[in-house]
């Protein structure tokens, strides 16, 4: 998990006299990187998620300080320090106001505390969050593939995560070039930002973990309740909208599965419902909604299922190629009877469906009966076909 404003404010507030003035409620954001800042024009180039340090220096501009909080706040930063003494002696009250008022959180430390120091520790300790991440996701993926782990591993965590809890993950599989990479990996910061430690305020407060393994990002979290899959899931759809506007982006939605050890079967899931996610154009997939295709997604040999669907639907596919060439008026054997099979075998339900007169649609299905030698009376009769026409839709 991306280390917390407060974690380094609680561990190094004595040591660098640092005082918060506005914006508690703010102090549990992610805290992506450190930089000093002079000149508010280098806003532009912040991603968010960045923590400044300043000594003010151009505070004796009227109105400077309060535009400079504002563009951070609306930059997505995590908050500013303020080294005060030298070129303000104190934190003007509208600031702070404002501050607290959009829940910006505003410290300040005094002047004879070193900003190099403090911009240092900050960012070692930072890059020390990344090392230990990137060592306890080695393990997090030997969980994810059913392997063995340290008992040591699992005490460590057992202070983060109720281990026999459920686990729910959320895959999802990004297409990107080098630049757009940077993008995502910023908007992954954003999401870890959705949950908060912080017993207070509105984020989401259950345990979880995000991670790259290869090419997809997964992130599980922890005792999370059915209910609150919908706000999650819209959540990350805005975050990543740049990506899934531009049809770049597939999110498979796993079911929750007992215990760590079961982030196996939860991450399958969630693949399978990140498999139809993709293939069929879907940006979201929740395996709990795939119906049938939960089951037609998990066969791990895709060749079956095409070969069933080649064996009951080819006559039709065969006269539609000799007799229906695409872009003539009017609907071929394959989709009439696709809406034969959707319209529970109602002539007048397929007539008004593809704009067809109610005779020539029985006419074709007369001769659909014949091309495939079945009657197609009852429900049985039919539901073969209809699994050929969801193997169809997978688009194998």
């Amino acid at each position: 998990m991306a280390i917390r404003f407060w974690e380094i404010y609680e561990e190094t507030k004595e040591k660098y006299k640092l005082r918060i003035l506005a914006g508690k409620n703010g102090m549990d954001n992610v805290t992506g990187w450190v930089h000093m800042l002079e000149d508010e024009t280098i806003i532009n180039r912040f991603a968010g998620e960045e923590l400044a340090v300043t000594t003010g220096m151009k505070a004796g501009k009227e109105g400077w300080l309060l535009q400079l909080v504002s563009s951070m706040k609306k930059a997505e930063s995590t908050g500013i320090i303020i080294n005060t003494g030298m070129y303000l002696k104190q934190v003007p009250q509208d600031v702070i106001d404002w501050c607290e008022a959009h829940d910006f959180p505003l410290l300040e430390m005094p002047w004879e505390i070193s900003i190099t120091d403090l911009i240092q520790d900050y960012c070692m300790r930072i890059m020390r969050q990344i090392h230990k991440e990137r060592q306890e996701g080695l393990l997090f993926e030997r969980l994810l593939r059913g392997k063995e782990v340290p008992d040591g591993f699992l005490e460590e965590i057992g202070s983060r995560y109720h281990l026999e809890g459920s686990f729910r993950i959320f895959c999802l599989l990004p297409k990107y070039t080098a630049e757009e990479k940077v993008l995502f990996r910023q908007a992954g910061l954003k999401l870890e930002n959705v949950f908060g430690l912080w017993q207070s305020g509105t984020k989401i407060r259950f345990p979880y973990f995000f991670m790259e393994v290869k090419d997809t990002y997964i992130l599980a979290v922890n005792d999370f309740p059915e209910e609150k899959v919908d706000e999650l899931t819209a959540q990350i759809r805005n975050i990543f909208s740049y990506f899934f506007d531009r049809k770049q982006l597939s999110l498979g939605i796993g079911p929750a599965c007992q215990g760590i050890h079961s982030l196996k079967q939860a991450l399958g899931r969630a693949r399978i419902a990140m498999h139809m996610s993709r293939q069929m154009e879907k940006p979201i997939v929740d395996f709990n909604q795939m119906g049938v295709f939960g089951i037609l997604f998990s066969t791990e040999d895709p060749d079956i299922l095409k070969s069933y669907a080649k064996q009951l639907l080819g006559p039709l596919e065969e006269y539609d190629r000799l007799h229906h060439t695409e872009g003539q008026e009017g609907t071929g054997y394959v989709e009439t009877f696709r809406s034969y099979i959707a319209n529970d075998r109602s002539l007048i339900g397929v007539a008004r469906a593809t704009y067809t007169h109610r005779n020539t649609v029985n006419y074709r299905i007369q001769n659909i009966k014949k091309l495939l030698h079945n009657e197609l009376k009852t429900t049985a009769d039919l539901f073969p076909y209809q699994i050929a026409f969801c193997i169809r839709d997978m688009k194998l």
